[in-house]
């Protein structure tokens, strides 16, 4: 049975060197200022809201109906980086702990195949970095054999027809999946009889990572199952090699339909729902629309973006560098923001421009699914895509109708220009920040 559990991924993260901390702090404070309305007064002190005094050689001027935001402006940005900074994490909901697990039942056995990436292996085995540089050398894994072995033996457990049975690892070696190097242990699961129904209760990094996920592609004869395990599906259930047809059908029908579609619909979901990168790209996109068909083309315009390099990424056709990709939607989010503070409407090219940054935030989505997707693609793949439309449609749909009412109530406020700049200043922070990472 499928399962969904939302997992927000959406901390800030501020760099350790203060110095940068307060380069950050300034371009914030700088894009706020440019988001204002230009006052060319020599002197002003803040009345009440909406009232300016200014004082020139003719004596004071009253200026009624501005909202005067300069200050409130810049305390947002001061209190948005001071949070940041106590916080831990980071905007993009791409990132995230993941495994995966082949699986080959056999008559008298498993063989289980789990790939561990060398973040989440050092992480559980410190100790096996010898030389503490935060990388994991060939002479280190060997070496490490008996923490591999602790490792599945405390976090993978393997019955057969209620017999619990312990693995013996054949092998743990360096291997790529997903494009990123993992570590891969072999590990045999023998049993004295034949079995008729397995069971693994699978436990890895849950404590440590509560958003933990390991894609297992399960294979029983000419028959392939995918499933996805997470921390509130973590026993998976498969019929022996031997199994009845009737039975073993059964079990296929349901886990590969049932099951990875309301996975794979929830994983999109929660890939938007956890990234406030994406979120406040299609909030940005909103500030500047004006009617229900420009909405509607704007909104069609990213969707038919994104889904073109969610697909190619995902079965490999196509790549982007995450180094490359979270810079780039971070930058997405500055640009529109700023063609909104520099523009009052959508200018022709702007569904131009949505497409080709959906393009970019498509690889961004499509991260999750690398090494994932084997056997049966497709259901996966379009599951996925269609919780990504329904992440993203709910968001817009809890947006406009605080739109609709900032529009109708708030007067001549620029308030648009406000949430631009504030909206701008996020893909700054995130822009900078993504790239010093790149570079560290």
């Amino acid at each position: 049975m499928s399962s969904f559990r939302f997992s927000p991924r959406f901390n800030f993260k501020a760099p350790a060197d203060p110095a940068v901390s307060f380069f950050v702090f300034l371009c914030l404070s700088c894009f706020f200022i440019t988001s204002l309305r230009p006052i060319n007064l020599s002197f002003t002190r803040i009345l009440y809201v909406g009232q300016v005094e200014t004082y020139e050689e003719g004596g004071p001027i009253k200026i009624e109906g501005y909202r005067f935001v300069r200050t409130i402006g810049l305390v947002i940005a001061a209190v948005g980086f001071a949070a940041s900074s106590l916080a831990s994490g980071s905007a993009s909901a791409h990132a995230g702990s993941a495994a995966f697990s082949d699986i080959v039942v056999e008559e008298q056995g498993l063989q289980y195949g789990l790939y561990v990436s060398e973040p989440d292996w050092l992480e559980a085995n410190p100790a096996t970095d010898a030389d503490r540089d935060g990388k994991l050398s060939d002479a280190e894994l060997r070496a490490g054999i008996g923490a591999a072995r602790a490792l599945v033996s405390d976090g993978i457990a393997v019955t057969g027809d209620g017999t619990l049975r312990s693995g013996e690892i054949e092998v743990a070696a360096f291997a790529e999946r997903a494009k990123t190097r993992m570590i891969r242990i072999d590990i045999r699961y023998a049993f004295d009889e034949p079995v008729e129904r397995y069971m693994i209760q699978y436990g890895l990094l849950f404590d440590t990572h509560p958003d933990h996920r390991n894609f297992a592609s399960i294979r029983v004869g000419d028959h392939s199952i995918d499933q996805v395990i997470n921390a509130s599906n973590t026993i998976l259930q498969i019929g022996g090699a031997n199994a009845s047809a009737s039975a073993s059908d059964g079990t296929h029908a349901a886990s590969s339909w049932t099951a990875a579609l309301g996975t794979y619909v929830g994983m999109g979901m929660e890939h938007i729902w956890g990234g406030l990168d994406h979120m406040l790209f299609v909030l940005a996109l909103l500030l500047n629309v004006r009617g229900w068909k420009p909405l509607a083309a704007t909104i069609t315009a990213f969707t038919l973006g994104h889904s073109v390099t969610l697909v190619l990424s995902a079965l490999e056709l196509a790549s982007l560098s995450p180094f490359v990709a979270e810079p780039l939607i971070a930058l997405s989010i500055l640009y529109v923001a700023a063609e909104n503070l520099l523009r009052d409407k959508p200018t022709r090219s702007r569904l131009q421009v949505t497409a080709l940054f959906g393009l970019v935030h498509g690889f961004g989505f499509a991260e999750i699914l690398h090494g994932a997707l084997s056997g049966n693609i497709a259901l996966p793949l379009v599951s996925f895509n269609l919780g990504v439309e329904i992440g993203q449609l709910a968001v817009v749909a809890a947006a406009l109708p605080i739109l609709w009412a900032a529009r109708r109530y708030a007067g001549r406020t620029a308030w648009p220009r406000y949430a631009s700049g504030a909206v701008g200043a996020f893909g700054l922070y995130w822009f900078i920040e993504r790239i010093i990472e790149n570079i560290g």
